[in-house]
């Protein structure tokens, strides 16, 4: 027979139906795994599925004595791992005089992954996929069982490492968009060790002895050759394609003419993302964010979402994606919230919390649990398609989808970039003075001074602080001011350090 919701959860790969005539089929315990370690489902004793992909129900004898085996079992752990059940998963219902019983198993809570059958956990984790059940390998095992630890993924010191790993032109540059963003922020006032100390980029082993990096330092200021010493499967990859889909400019972290690391990736990728949207990032008098559309913010939550919320250990790394009409972002790690509960907005849990303060510090990221809710209503600001977030596994990845709309499109005259052919090399982020990006420069809402210092960078190859304060006939402390708005702003990048700062446009 036909049942609308069975036929939903059948098409999601969370339905599992089985005849079990002769008892509690062995098999279940597979699907309860595999249920528990995916995205949780339904499981329906006394039903087959029709060569047509019908669920036709068949019934079972003794319904109560079959439920009670089950529950037998299941708080077994010999037999299971763990009972995620509670007492209204299971019911026995009666449909065309045919008696089934329905186990509604729950995606289990990160804690308690992986759940699996018998005594070996190598052997007896399992997934679903639209195959049905299957036997998850050692590098999905380990990934839930680093999930399920309470401490946060990205605060430990590593030893091994000196603060060598680390670009201390990529700090002097974070430090200039903290400074722009909170001007009166008291960090601002310590040197660059002790910034880092308060970030938690650095730290001493048990409070003694010298400073290392810690693993949220190493990936927000390190150098791409050291960030793989401790994540072998590091890499990130920014990508514009054109009209006819091939990728007209590219940032990769390690094709080693840059840093490679997430701070550097994030002040090169996110202008090129909303690079083209119709209204502009601006800040006002105070340094703060003005005019700054729901599709900015949108985007920008996209791309800080990935970098807090990926499992570095993971395979196949970052890859941010830019289309005419959307922007796909995907990043290594499962969700540790169900789906569900993200679109549903208001909880969160980041694997790495230590970089969501460190990106929450230049207001990169709203408030916790408040993400999808953002791209949700820039979706409906700019008549577009909903946002879209969806959970692959084997290797585990999230992914998700922002559509910018008519309203808020990167082309607004057109659906995709002109037919003037594309630059096919890549772009190199920060430390380039040469390469310079494919895409369509933001149109920035400037005051008279910022106006000028463009104008400036525009005669010359490169500027310096006196410059500005040549050009404006100001003193010091208003032309750095200025200069750390544009960098803020992702206007200009520096280059060198110290006396020799030089800055140039993007």
């Amino acid at each position: 027979m036909r049942d609308t919701a069975v036929k939903t959860l059948r098409e999601n790969s969370q339905l599992e139906a089985k005849r079990a005539q002769g008892g509690v089929p062995e098999s279940v315990w597979e699907t309860y795994s595999a249920f528990a370690n995916t995205n949780g489902g339904l499981i329906i004793l006394g039903a087959e599925e029709s060569p047509e992909g019908e669920i036709e129900y068949v019934g079972v004898p003794n319904p109560e004595q079959l439920v009670k085996k089950f529950w037998d079992g299941v708080h077994n752990p010999s037999k299971v791992s763990a009972n995620i059940l509670t007492d209204d998963s299971i019911t026995i219902e009666t449909i065309n005089d045919c008696d089934i019983i329905r186990i509604q198993v729950p995606r289990a809570n990160r804690h308690l992954k992986p759940i699996y059958i018998g005594s070996n956990r190598e052997k007896g984790t399992y997934r679903r996929d639209g195959e049905g059940d299957y036997r998850c390998s050692s590098e999905e095992i380990v990934a839930m069982i680093r999930d399920a630890s309470n401490e946060p993924l990205d605060d430990a010191v590593l030893e091994e490492f000196s603060l060598d790993a680390l670009s201390w032109d990529t700090v002097s540059r974070y430090r200039a968009v903290v400074s722009a963003v909170r001007p009166n922020h008291p960090w601002l006032k310590l040197d660059d060790e002790e910034l880092l100390v308060k970030l938690n980029a650095i730290g001493r082993t048990n409070g003694e002895g010298e400073f290392h990096p810690t693993r949220a330092g190493l990936l927000m200021f390190g150098f791409e050759h050291e960030i793989v010493k401790e994540y072998a499967n590091y890499f990130l990859d920014y990508r514009e394609a054109d009209h006819e889909r091939r990728w007209a400019d590219r940032i990769v972290s390690q094709d080693g003419t840059w840093t490679g690391n997430l701070f550097d990736f994030w002040t090169e990728a996110l202008p090129r993302l909303t690079g083209g949207l119709k209204k502009p990032f601006a800040l006002d008098s105070n340094l703060q964010r003005i005019e700054d559309t729901e599709m900015h913010a949108a985007i920008r939550e996209a791309l800080a979402n990935a970098l807090v919320h990926s499992d570095y250990y993971g395979r196949r790394g970052i890859v941010a994606l830019r289309y005419s009409d959307r922007i796909e972002i995907a990043n290594p790690g499962n969700s540790r919230v169900a789906l569900d509960v993200v679109r549903a907005g208001g909880i969160s849990d980041a694997r790495n919390p230590t970089l969501m303060r460190m990106f929450g510090l230049i207001s990169a990221c709203e408030r916790m649990g408040s993400g999808f809710d953002v791209m949700s209503n820039a979706a409906k600001a700019a008549s577009a398609p909903p946002p879209e977030i969806e959970e692959l596994f084997n290797p585990d990845r999230v992914m998700v989808k922002v559509y910018t709309g008519k309203l808020s499109a990167f082309y607004p005259n057109t659906d995709a970039p002109s037919d003037s052919p594309p630059s096919e090399t890549s772009h190199t982020p920060a430390s380039s003075s040469s390469a310079q990006p494919s895409v369509p420069a933001p149109q920035l809402v400037l005051s008279h001074d910022l106006a000028k210092i463009v104008e400036v960078a525009r005669e010359k190859e490169s500027f310096t602080r006196r410059d500005v304060e040549s050009a404006l006939n100001c003193g010091p402390t208003k032309a750095k001011g200025l200069i750390a708005e544009l960098l803020g702003m992702g206007i200009i990048a520096s280059e060198g350090s110290a006396r020799g700062t030089r800055y140039r446009l993007r």
